[in-house]
Parts: C-alpha cells; sequence; structure tokens
C-alpha cells in the first residue's frame, strides 16, 4: 500500500464516521422534515464517499 492509499483509506474512514454522525443526528426528536432530509442526503453522501475511498485504496 502506497502512502497515496493510505491517506485516502484514512480519508475513508473519516467520512464514515462523519456519515454515521449524520445517521443519529437525523434520528434527533423534534427536527422538521427539511431537515431530517437535509441530514439523509448528507449521510448517503458521506457513506457513499467512505466506500469509494476504501475501495480506491485496495486496487
Amino acid at each position: 500500500m502506497t502512502d497515496l492509499q493510505l491517506y485516502i483509506y484514512l480519508i475513508g474512514f473519516i467520512f464514515f464516521f462523519i456519515g454515521v454522525y449524520c445517521y443519529y443526528q437525523k434520528r434527533k426528536e423534534g427536527i422538521t422534515e427539511k431537515q431530517i432530509l437535509f441530514r439523509n442526503r448528507a449521510m448517503y453522501i458521506f457513506l457513499t464517499i467512505a466506500v469509494l475511498c476504501v475501495v480506491y485504496s485496495w486496487l
């Protein structure tokens, strides 16, 4: 694994934890439907980036 792949792998983990944070934020009580929708989209974007980073680091 090269240095670039290692950095991308670590960035993937950071994006994964941001996605998990968005998941827990969308489950909070008392937020509007618009906030839930935004947090849901953000969660999927961060988790998708995380998967792409981890897959790229394996190549």
